[in-house]
């Protein structure tokens, strides 16, 4: 037979981690990740929510609302409105990948001129459609140009009619979720 191992019955020393070397790999880190992100523009665009249906919003569709949308097409761009409150109009592009600003802005001054209380647009980009080309869209459909035919609407509070210095400021993207 043999003898019992000597190691078994040796007292061994507990192992010590040194943590020092992880901890200062970690401040490094942290402090690189912080200077990097000072670097990183942000960009976003305001929109409102979708709000959940009650009694008055149920009351606002019976009525019909305009729901002025805008779709991007490939060469084009449609703007109409889903309850057929105004004529169809598809725009094509002036140049490829370009829109028409100036044929939409002017046809978006006649519909605001319809209906003056309007806020609201329905952005409807595909996947395909270039931040750049959605950023001058926004911006052309948002305020009237200083060539513009003044439009008046009545404020609510007061009951007098007031001059309209937006088109439609309120742009709502329709179509987040989908593909097409």
């Amino acid at each position: 037979m043999h003898r019992p191992s000597a190691r078994r019955n040796s007292l061994q020393k507990p192992v010590e981690l040194n943590l020092v070397p992880i901890l200062d790999s970690l401040v490094t880190l942290i402090a690189f990740l912080m200077m990097t992100m000072s670097l990183v523009n942000l960009v976003s665009v305001e929109t409102p929510f979708p709000m959940v249906s009650s009694e008055q919003n149920q009351k606002l569709v019976d009525e019909k609302p305009l729901q002025l949308t805008l779709s991007f097409q490939e060469n084009a761009v449609e703007i109409w409105s889903p309850f057929a409150k105004i004529q169809p109009l598809k725009i094509a592009d002036s140049e490829p990948g370009k829109p028409d600003l100036a044929k939409i802005h002017a046809f978006l001054v006649d519909v605001k001129k319809k209906f003056p209380s309007e806020t609201k647009i329905v952005l409807v980009p595909t996947p395909t459609t270039n931040y750049d080309v959605i950023v001058s869209i926004m911006d052309s459909v948002r305020i009237l140009d200083a060539t513009d035919a003044a439009i008046f609407s009545k404020n609510p509070k007061t009951g007098l009619d007031e001059q309209t210095k937006t088109l439609f400021p309120e742009i709502v993207f329709g179509n987040l979720l989908g593909d097409s």
